[in-house]
């Protein structure tokens, strides 16, 4: 497997859990050589994973539809977007 799509939301939500296991996910998947295709957000639980990714030095794609660009804050620092 080369790449792994991970659907999460743009909200960190109330429980510090969420944020601390996708951060921990993005260690794993950097750690196997396996790249992140996520949503494309810098906010909430898809921001955290994809910082962590990054900080760890792996892959990230982000997917974002044009139209959700101009309503969500697209990440800027990814693989590619």
């Amino acid at each position: 497997m080369r790449r792994l799509c991970v659907y999460c939301g743009s909200s960190a939500g109330k429980d510090e859990v969420f944020t601390e296991a996708v951060s921990d996910l993005a260690g794993l998947l950097v750690a196997a050589g396996i790249g992140l295709v996520y949503g494309g957000a810098s906010v909430g639980l898809m921001g955290t994973i994809a910082d962590a990714a990054m900080a760890a030095g792996g892959e990230v794609i982000g997917v974002m539809p044009g139209n959700l660009m101009e309503r969500e804050i697209g990440h800027e620092r990814l693989t590619e977007l």
